[in-house]
């Protein structure tokens, strides 16, 4: 009977945790889709946008969210922008979409950053062509 009663606790626990995870995703890609299709959104909302790509990390803590954080930044913010990719990038060395973070971000501020960003991106995707 005890183990009964213990399988059905933790079906239920990972039930849960499951569904949550499932609701972060969910927020986390409504405010990616927000961010990065309306461009002329209020700072409110801007702000709204990035806290729930943070509020999406709480189960899921990958690069991911700060990767589409920073991707969003770069609309209103390209120094924060290249902060948090260039965090990402040092975490996670292989990590592609951070790079073109860094590089959209750098282009025209910092030609090395976005030279070296260059350089990753075809290290990563060796199928780009070279100029």
């Amino acid at each position: 009977m005890a183990l009964r009663l213990s399988l059905v606790l933790v079906g239920a626990l990972l039930t849960v945790w499951f569904a949550l995870i499932w609701h972060n995703e969910r927020i986390g890609r409504a405010a990616s889709d927000r961010l990065l299709s309306q461009p002329q959104m209020s700072a409110a909302e801007f702000a709204g946008a990035l806290e729930d790509l943070e509020n999406a990390k709480l189960l899921n803590p990958g690069e991911e969210w700060d990767t589409l954080r920073a991707a969003g930044l770069i609309l209103r913010d390209k120094r924060a922008a290249v902060r948090l990719a260039n965090a990402v990038v040092r975490r996670e060395p292989d990590n592609l979409n951070a790079w073109v973070v860094v590089f959209n971000a750098s282009r025209g501020r910092d030609s090395r950053r976005s030279a070296q960003a260059i350089a990753e991106i075809r290290r990563l995707s060796p199928a780009l062509p070279s100029r």
